[in-house]
């Protein structure tokens, strides 16, 4: 298992008060569903725009890999993912439950997935993270389909570095962009989590405490 990227910031620093410390996550797997993939990779940003990315160097890693990203988000008060909700987390809980490893730290932390938060409050064509950061005026480097990335996930596990450089790009543009649309629209997820926790909203963005 490797780990790589910037360090984390020091404890109790925080750029949004509001909202706690922020972990911003990527979770990257070989498929979409549990019970025929693994998660090789996981990516964490802090918010002062440090990172660092842990990979699976083989299959028998994964637990290292998950019992890290589990112990990693319970550090903070809310973590952000893009879709989150609906794949990273679920996927985290699943193959923690495969491995022997507690997924219930997992629970501490809000999370606050802004896939949900645009898809309810901003009228789009298309809310993939790469759509929303055009429509916002946010580049992105790293032009890759959610299908290509299996095929290189099962290469870097064979060893393939220039393969792993690519996941390890493609990780960091996604949550780059991840934390500038978030950042972009600190004021309105703030508002909308307000909203969620006193029940004004119809479908939460947000699970946890």
């Amino acid at each position: 298992m490797g780990a790589r990227g910037g360090s984390r910031p020091k404890a109790g620093s925080s750029l949004q008060p509001a909202l706690g410390r922020v972990l911003f996550l990527d979770v990257e797997s070989t498929g979409l569903e549990a019970e025929s993939s693994f998660v090789v990779g996981v990516g964490f940003m802090y918010e002062d725009g440090s990172w660092r990315h842990s990979f699976a160097s083989s299959l028998s890693d994964e637990a290292k890999v998950v019992a890290e990203a589990v112990e990693e988000a319970s550090k903070f008060d809310a973590v952000v993912t893009w879709n989150g909700l609906g794949f990273d987390i679920p996927m985290l809980v699943a193959r923690a439950l495969v491995n022997g490893v507690d997924p219930s730290p997992l629970l501490k932390p809000r999370h606050i997935d802004l896939y949900r938060v645009f898809r309810d409050l901003v009228r789009l064509g298309r809310y993939g993270l790469d759509d929303v950061a055009k429509f916002l005026g946010i580049p992105k480097k790293v032009q890759l389909k959610g299908s290509d990335m299996p095929p290189l996930y099962l290469r870097a596990l064979g060893g393939d570095r220039e393969a792993l450089k690519v996941i390890e790009e493609h990780c960091y543009d996604d949550l780059q962009a991840l934390k500038k649309v978030f950042d972009k629209s600190r004021r309105l997820v703030e508002a909308y989590v307000e909203q969620a926790q006193a029940g004004l909203t119809t479908h939460p963005p947000l699970g946890g405490c």
